[in-house]
Formats: structure tokens, C-alpha cells, sequence
């Protein structure tokens, strides 16, 4: 919301008047009352509107705004511009805690169990998973794609995580201590009981395809050719016949 009487809400309004108008290095401290100011905006889209020539107002220097002012030539109106910026700010902040936490509700587990699934400790998989939503936030205007962006940098933090240099060398260890109390990733522990049995390579494609995922879309994401993936699914898939035959499953 857009305050008309900014000034009596100011963070500078009991400061000594004298220390908004100093120079050089001075300047910076009297900036420094600008930040967490709850009426920045409107300080600054009065002193650009009006012109004002002299001190610190919303932040910024006297050169700092004539600055603005030539690079912005063609604005007739810096209230309306900073006030409708703001709006659209507070739109898509609102939009992106929205669809982001609904991305992370839905997928949280889905993502460990993933992980679980290609061959990561219960512990892990939930570290791996939380960096790669952390890093999400930080570019998630730019990710076509969110669900499968976090699902190869989750993979890839795993791998960092085991301090593998190469993806052949991840371990196929059974991690039989899954909590009971999550039965979307309990539910999968006779899938992992059986895909254990792989090579860890093997596994880990066979991850991707129980996750959903195309050859090209695992090859993205374990940093390697799609052949090799095929390859290494159509391996995997020969030796679970052979288990599933050996274990009695018809």
C-alpha cells in the first residue's frame, strides 16, 4: 500500500535534519537510515518527482538520483512507475511463495524416495533434496521446468554429498533403517530391495525410470551421453528379469 503521508512514518524523522545533508564519505553513514525504512519508496519518488536537488532521500545521494534522472528521462512520473513496480513486486512475490510451496509439499518425499531408490542413505537424500529446493528459490523466475530442475540437482548434490568423482561409483547400499512413518517412501522399499541388487549404475538409471523420467531427461541430469543410459537401462532390466525370475516373481 502506498502511503500519502510517508513522512511522519520515516525512519529519519528524529534525526538531526544536518546529518541527510553531508558529503563525500559522510554519506554513506546518512544512508545508512534509509535501510529498513518502511516509506523508502515514497521518499524517493518524492525527491525524483519534485526534483530535489540536495541530501539523502530514499536512499539515495543527490548524484545518485540525477543519475537516474538521465538514464530515465522519459518518466513523467516516478510515483506512479515506483508505486506500480511495487505492486507488481508484491504480485509475484505472493505467486512464488504460492507455487513454490505447493511444489515442495508435493514433492518432498517423492524426491527422497527418489534418491533412496537410486541408491542414497535415508540421511542424504533429505540434505541433497533440501540444497537442491534452496537453490530453486534463488532462480526460480528463470526454471522452465521445476520439478525436473530440482530433481537433477538434488541427484547431483547426492553425488557431491558422497564425494564421487565419477557417476560408476556410487554405492548400491540398502538403506534398511527407512522410517516407518512415511508410507510414500516405505512404500517403495521392495522396489529399492530389488533394484539393491544392481550395480550401482544400473540402479540409478533404473531411479530415473521409476521416477518418470525419458533416457534424455537421467542423461541431463547424471552428466552423461543418453546411449549410455539406454544401455545401462536395457542391462539393468535384463538382470531385474533374472532377479524377479529368481525371487519367484512372475
Amino acid at each position: 500500500m502506498w502511503v500519502e503521508d510517508w513522512s511522519t512514518l520515516a525512519a529519519c524523522r528524529t534525526t538531526d535534519p544536518d546529518e541527510l545533508f553531508v558529503q563525500e564519505t559522510a554519506q554513506l553513514r546518512a544512508k545508512a537510515v534509509c535501510n529498513g525504512c518502511q516509506v523508502r519508496t515514497e521518499c524517493l519518488a518524492d525527491a525524483l518527482d519534485n526534483r530535489v536537488e540536495f541530501g539523502i532521500w530514499g536512499g539515495m545521494t543527490e548524484a545518485e538520483r540525477r543519475a537516474l534522472l538521465d538514464r530515465r528521462p522519459t518518466v513523467t512520473s516516478w510515483r506512479r512507475l515506483l508505486k506500480t513496480a511495487r505492486t507488481e513486486y508484491s504480485i509475484s512475490t505472493r505467486r512464488f511463495e504460492e507455487d513454490f510451496g505447493q511444489l515442495f509439499k508435493d514433492s518432498l518425499h517423492r524426491l527422497i524416495g527418489f534418491l533412496i531408490t537410486a541408491g542414497a542413505r535415508r540421511v542424504d537424500a533429505e540434505d541433497a533434496v533440501q540444497m537442491a529446493f534452496i537453490e530453486l528459490a534463488k532462480v526460480w523466475d528463470s526454471v522452465e521446468h521445476p520439478l525436473a530442475w530440482v530433481r537433477k540437482v538434488a541427484f547431483r548434490m547426492w553425488t557431491k554429498i558422497l564425494a564421487k568423482s565419477r557417476i560408476d561409483e556410487l554405492v548400491p547400499t540398502f538403506p534398511d533403517y527407512i522410517e516407518r512413518d512415511n508410507d510414500e517412501i516405505v512404500g517403495q522399499s521392495q522396489v529399492i530391495h530389488i533394484l539393491r541388487q544392481l550395480p550401482p549404475l544400473q540402479q540409478a538409471v533404473m531411479a530415473f525410470e521409476y521416477d518418470g523420467c525419458s533416457p534424455t531427461e537421467a542423461a541431463e541430469a547424471m552428466g552423461m551421453p543418453a546411449v549410455n543410459v539406454r544401455q545401462n537401462l536395457h542391462r539393468a532390466r535384463a538382470n531385474l528379469a533374472k532377479i524377479l525370475n529368481k525371487e519367484g516373481f512372475q
